[in-house]
């Protein structure tokens, strides 16, 4: 029997679902120094920060919705770019979904984590049913270029929040 990665949703949450939100809208050195500058890991990449507003901008400009449904833990997490606030990239909700989304994805923290972490290949993933999804798949595929570049952007935040089993488990 294998123990979830995740402790619970509220880890899940803090981790993953803290990821998704850095992007949701410009962001500055100042304010990922004021974040991670104090740990030992911390240095400024050149163009890590252009990165990070370059895939906020591209999930803004898909103006879709995508509510993913997780277990072990049980969780759920929406990311609605259909009608953004001004500044805003989009919206990050956490603990329920949308309605009519345009992409629903079904999965586990497992496979979650292992996807942020560029280890799945998303196409194999849907036909092994590590990932299932409802709606558009072709709006799902779209945006995975999209998002690609945050992979190791996630690497390197799960140091800065000092996660190393999580880190440990992406190499295995």
């Amino acid at each position: 029997m294998n123990v979830p990665i995740f402790r619970d949703d509220v880890h899940f949450y803090r981790v993953i679902g803290e990821f998704m939100n850095i992007a949701t809208r410009e962001r500055t050195w100042e304010e990922l120094r004021a974040w991670w500058g104090h740990h030992p890991a911390y240095y400024e990449q050149g163009n890590e920060l252009e990165q990070i507003n370059r895939i906020g901008e591209q999930i803004r400009r898909s103006r879709a919705a995508f509510v993913f449904y997780l277990t072990d833990p049980e969780a759920v997490i929406s990311i609605d770019a259909r009608r953004p606030t001004p500044g805003e990239h989009y919206e990050v909700l956490f603990g329920r979904g949308l309605d009519q989304p345009d992409v629903a994805i079904v999965t586990t923290g497992d496979v979650a984590h292992q996807f942020w972490g560029g280890n799945i290949s998303v196409p194999l993933a849907l036909i092994t049913g590590k990932m299932r999804v409802k709606g558009s798949k072709a709006k799902a595929l779209q945006l995975l270029p999209r998002i690609v570049p945050a992979f190791p952007l996630y690497r390197r935040y799960l140091e800065l929040i000092d996660e190393p089993a999580l880190l440990r488990a992406l190499q295995t």
